[in-house]
């Protein structure tokens, strides 16, 4: 069962996976976040580079779907 994330919103130092350019970003998590880079120019995935407190879990990463994967559209 995943542990739950903090309810306080604060500013994370997270890296591009693409560029690997560095910014602090905002969340409630720790894990990875999806944002606009500025550098690459592209949404991309951020990886948090703050390490996570004891007995706090990362989310599981998010998977790219489309919309047809989750319902049947008659």
């Amino acid at each position: 069962m995943p542990k739950p994330t903090t309810g306080k919103y604060s500013l994370k130092p997270y890296e591009c996976t693409e560029c690997g350019r560095k910014a602090n970003h905002g969340t409630n998590h720790w894990g990875q976040v999806y944002p606009y880079c500025p550098h690459c120019r592209t949404i991309t995935v951020h990886k948090c580079l703050e390490p996570v407190p004891e007995g706090m879990g990362k989310p599981a990463p998010w998977q790219i779907c489309k919309l047809d994967d989750l319902v049947e559209i008659r």
